[in-house]
């Protein structure tokens, strides 16, 4: 048998031969990663993050110390708003007391006055003494004094009505034991007549207590509803007696416990230290709301007036 011929270094399906493959991986492992490009990298992310991290915690640096400046300021102002808070409310009930000392100065001054309603007025000049004369003596009746003395009397000062209504005529006689017996007369009768006229006789009262009464209106009907026993004060209340306990009412505040201790229903009562308020003007005061209350398109308000008597004594 002839020998078998010797293999070549490539194969007979023409691959890639040793040396092509050798190269092939020499230059690979050439362009592979070194462990020195790690490190490289490395150090550069970390400084990257460094710097970063150093301009953040800068940031939380400074926004620290703005959020300590306000909080001081917070503080301060929180501060500042309690004080000024405690100083309005010592103010507010400075102001009360002045109005309560004011309204019963007013009262005081009004002791000895007298407010007559219903009286028809004259076309012409009228004596008021001379009538208000021979009224008082006709309630006084043989109780009547040979002379009856007036510092003043006069109507109220104030334009005519319309609708021609007298106006009241307020008198102040000369003692106040005389005008008290006069009163005590006079509340005998709801009304008098008088020159075909029914008139009435009131105490004139503080224009600030008028208010006061009026509104304090629907808890003295639902007094005279249930037949409790009620009377007014001075300085300003209304006293009830239930279970034969007096009941003291002086500020809007003690509307619901005075209902409650007279066994009354929940009443709405407007507040008569601040009135109705309106939130584009304010508190009105007394006098601006009968300013209102009695203005029409014909007849302007008066500059100065009384205020119009209570129907309640």
């Amino acid at each position: 048998m002839a020998d078998s011929p010797a293999l070549s270094p490539a194969s007979d399906t023409g691959g890639p031969s040793l040396a092509d493959i050798s190269a092939d991986i020499r230059a690979l492992a050439a362009s592979m990663v070194t462990k020195e490009d790690l490190k490289a990298l490395s150090d550069t992310l970390h400084a990257v993050i460094r710097t970063e991290v150093t301009a953040i915690k800068a940031d939380i640096a400074t926004q620290a110390c703005r959020l300590q400046a306000m909080e001081a300021s917070v503080q301060s102002t929180t501060a500042q708003a309690e004080t000024t808070n405690l100083a309005i409310t010592r103010q507010g009930n400075m102001l009360l007391a002045l109005r309560r000392q004011a309204e019963d100065l007013d009262n005081r001054g009004r002791r000895s006055n007298i407010r007559i309603r219903g009286l028809p007025e004259s076309a012409g000049e009228e004596d008021v003494e001379a009538t208000l004369q021979t009224l008082f003596r006709e309630i006084l009746g043989t109780e009547a004094p040979e002379t009856i003395e007036f510092d003043r009397a006069h109507r109220a000062n104030r334009a005519r009505a319309a609708d021609n209504t007298p106006r009241d005529i307020v008198c102040c006689l000369h003692t106040y034991k005389l005008k008290e017996r006069i009163m005590t007369k006079a509340r005998l009768r709801p009304t008098w007549r008088f020159r075909d006229a029914e008139i009435a006789l009131y105490q004139d009262l503080s224009p600030l207590t008028l208010e006061a009464r009026r509104a304090l209106r629907p808890i003295t009907a639902l007094l005279r509803e249930r037949g409790i026993p009620y009377k007014w004060g001075f300085p300003f209340m209304l006293q009830a007696r239930h279970n034969n306990e007096w009941t003291q009412l002086r500020w809007p505040e003690e509307v619901p416990r005075f209902l409650q201790r007279l066994n009354l229903p929940p009443t709405e009562v407007i507040n008569w230290i601040l009135g109705p308020v309106d939130p584009r003007q304010g508190p009105q005061t007394p006098r601006q709301q009968r300013q209102r209350r009695d203005a029409t398109p014909r007849r302007p308000p008066a500059r100065r007036q009384l205020a119009p008597t209570e129907p309640e004594e």
